[in-house]
């Protein structure tokens, strides 16, 4: 009697194991069912995620070109006369070469662009070339006085550039004197670019005793950069700040891996920080360029080149648009990113309110001015004499995305997981397809549905001896059953081959990966190579 109890007992216990066995596999059917739902669920969030962002970056964007027109608008409204003086006057520096217009003109039209714009000092430089060139000295030395107290730097630059120009060194050097006492290399001007664009251009060679003058101021100003340890940090610091801050030359747009890869997110951030470097390098090239060609026959219009940026050069009162109209730039440059160009915008504000000592004025010339603003050879110029601190900035910018950048996937396909590096894509298709043959029961035969039908079918068999009808029920339960099995074993063949396909595209999408990551990467050393040989 003891002996077939015990035995019973036992065979209770395995069916009872064996159930909770099917109900486990089934209950991690279910899972990963949720789990394959949650992902489709994240992919259509992440499209229109995407789609509504597009279409906000696309109005800021339309909206930035909006504001630009209308600044450029209210800048000649406002600004418009200012604008003929400077046309004027370069007009009448060049007639001197020709003598086309006559002096009489030339006085008269100064006279009519002044009573426009009193307060510009341009206007009374006009005056004073106007009364030099019909010979009244009195009314020269007035304006001149005049135009060097609305604006005694860039007047003393003016009659320097047009002294040199018509080979009046002495009177040159006069005025280069004037400029020197203006300056602060601890509080740099903005004007200082064109002192060093006509250095460049080799504007001051015809005189050798103000060509040494130059050399040495601007060695004094390269020699403040590296005299304090607090401003050379300053200056790894902000160009740090620009790498982080550069538009990514691509978009995580991977979608198997973003779909499957577990640690997707860390993926993705090395692959759009990887991609800056690509954006470093073409704005590196697009300063990368030729000195000026310097011949005895080209010098007047190298001259002409350095006066016409001096004069157009907007004063005070332009610059506050012109400020604005930088920012909405930012915001075309960041592709209607309005949060990455308020960083870049942040910091540009920031470095101008400290005021520029000579190596932020420097990095402004570098990072934040254009082609437009300041000539692209003092730009240049610049970033050679930090680059320096560019390079530590660059090598500390690719140390960190190196030890950030992922050393593995981790991807999760169905309730199959893998590690992988992107090299053993037949080794993980072999491990995916042993996993869906050792689940094949639980999916085909345990799963959840066929389990219900099944304690239905128990619960109504049970329940026959009270009512015949109850078999019914038993006798739907087994049909269905049966039914699901052979739906479930036709379906099975595709299932694994869909999630086979899924895998691949995921190694696919990694070695995408791996190649957009190395290219990227590669960026760093040209760049570094490119600034220590070429600037």
């Amino acid at each position: 009697m003891y002996q077939p109890s015990v035995e019973a007992a036992s065979r209770l216990e395995t069916t009872i194991n064996d159930f909770r066995s099917d109900i486990s596999s089934s209950m991690t059917s279910v899972e990963q069912t949720t789990q394959t739902i949650q992902g489709v669920a994240n992919e259509i969030h992440d499209k229109v995620n995407t789609f509504k962002n597009t279409m906000i970056t696309s109005e800021e964007t339309q909206l930035a070109q909006e504001n630009i027109i209308r600044i450029d608008q209210t800048i000649k409204e406002q600004f418009g006369d200012y604008d003929r003086i400077r046309r004027a006057i370069m007009g009448v520096v060049m007639d001197f070469d020709i003598n086309l217009v006559r002096n009489k003109t030339i006085g008269e039209l100064s006279e009519e662009l002044w009573l426009t714009s009193s307060r510009y000092w341009l206007s009374y430089a006009l005056i004073a070339v106007s009364a030099w060139v019909n010979n009244y000295p009195e009314v020269a030395s007035n304006a001149l006085g005049e135009c060097a107290r609305r604006d005694g730097i860039k007047a003393s630059l003016f009659f320097t550039l047009l002294n040199l120009r018509f080979g009046r060194n002495e009177t040159a050097r006069h005025w280069f004197a004037k400029y020197l006492k203006t300056l602060d290399p601890k509080f740099m001007d903005q004007e200082a670019s064109v002192v060093l664009q006509a250095y460049l251009a080799g504007v001051f060679g015809t005189d050798k005793g103000l060509e040494a003058q130059v050399n040495q101021t601007v060695d004094e100003w390269i020699a403040v950069i590296s005299e304090d340890a607090q401003s050379c940090q300053e200056l790894v610091d902000a160009y740090a700040k620009f790498f982080e801050a550069l538009r990514p030359a691509r978009d995580f747009t991977l979608d198997a891996l973003k779909q499957f890869c577990e640690n997707a997110e860390q993926v993705g951030w090395a692959y759009t920080e990887s991609s800056k470097l690509v954006t470093l390098k073409a704005f590196v090239d697009s300063l990368d360029v030729q000195q000026v060609e310097q011949r005895p026959d080209n010098y007047k219009a190298r001259v002409d080149a350095v006066l016409k940026d001096l004069i157009t050069d907007y004063d005070q009162e332009e610059n506050e648009l012109k400020t604005q109209k930088k920012y909405y730039s930012m915001v075309i440059k960041h592709n209607g990113v309005v949060d990455e160009a308020e960083q870049e915008y942040q910091e540009m504000l920031r470095l101008r309110d400290q005021g520029y000592n000579v190596g932020r004025q420097f990095l402004n010339w570098v990072l934040y001015a254009n082609s437009n603003d300041i000539d692209v050879h003092v730009r240049k110029f610049a970033l050679g004499r930090t680059k320096t601190w560019f390079s530590q900035a660059l090598t500390t910018f690719t140390t960190t995305l190196e030890q950030k950048a992922p050393k593995a996937f981790q991807l999760s396909i169905d309730g199959w997981k893998g590690v992988t590096d992107g090299s053993d894509e037949q080794e993980q298709l072999n491990d995916m397809h042993k996993h869906f043959e050792e689940r094949k029961p639980s999916i085909v035969f345990f799963n959840m549905p066929n389990i219900i039908a099944f304690v239905l079918a128990v619960v109504c068999g049970g329940l026959a001896f009270l009512n015949p009808l109850f078999l019914v029920g038993t006798g739907v339960a087994v049909v269905f059953i049966g039914v699901h099995i052979y739906l479930e074993v036709s379906k099975y063949p595709k299932r694994v081959q869909q999630n086979l396909q899924m895998l691949q595209a995921c190694m696919q999408q990694i070695g995408m990966y791996r190649n957009g990551y190395a290219e990227g990467l590669s960026n760093s050393s040209l760049v570094q190579e490119q600034i220590e040989y070429n600037f």
